[in-house]
């Protein structure tokens, strides 16, 4: 394709420059992003101007590709990752009872930092203060855990442990909010803050 520009020859392929250069920026962008929802729109972007360089230059095929595997199916992948990433797992034993009040709580102190709460239901048997050989258990991987029982939540992560102690749902209620570690839980024989 050849466009006549006020006396000057000009190809398709020199249209598409300006376009050509935001890929390098794009990806420098999703490489150094740490926000996985930017890092998803980049990704999205990035796939989305090639397909569209590809179409251009005639590569229809290639273009095609790009938008079903490189857009769509990466980009449905990583909201799957994201989801798992924003997912708490609880852990509580079958024969505990949860009042509706303390769901509600610790729902409210999750929610504050944009996590969803599930709960799973175990048997502990044995392993009631064993919880690093329950959560070895391949089923339970990918999301950060955490155990609740009668003296409160016992955290997995000591960094989502730090963040939940910040919030301001934490600071203004009475909820026990502790870290195991070791393979045995801490603060088993103390009673609930």
């Amino acid at each position: 394709m050849t466009v006549l520009i006020t006396g000057f020859q000009v190809t398709g392929e020199l249209l598409l420059l300006p376009i050509e250069l935001i890929l390098p920026v794009l990806g420098v962008l999703l490489i150094k992003t740490e926000s996985p929802i930017r890092g998803l729109i980049y990704r999205s972007f990035l796939g989305s101007i090639a397909a569209l360089i590809y179409a251009s230059v005639g590569a229809p095929d290639v273009a095609l590709t790009e938008v079903l595997v490189g857009t769509l199916l990466s980009a449905i992948l990583y909201i799957i990752t994201i989801r798992a990433c924003y997912t708490v797992l609880i852990i509580k034993p079958k024969d505990f009872h949860v009042s509706e009040e303390k769901l509600v709580q610790i729902s409210d102190i999750f929610n504050e930092l944009h996590l969803q709460v599930k709960y799973l239901e175990k048997d502990f048997g044995n392993k009631a203060s064993d919880y690093e050989s329950l959560l070895s258990e391949t089923t339970l991987a990918g999301s950060p855990h955490a155990v609740l029982n009668e003296h409160g939540i016992y955290i997995e992560s000591p960094i989502l442990l730090n963040e939940l102690q910040e919030t301001k749902y934490h600071q203004n209620h009475n909820l026990s909010i502790n870290l195991f570690c070791n393979a045995k839980l801490i603060n088993t024989n103390e009673g609930v803050k």
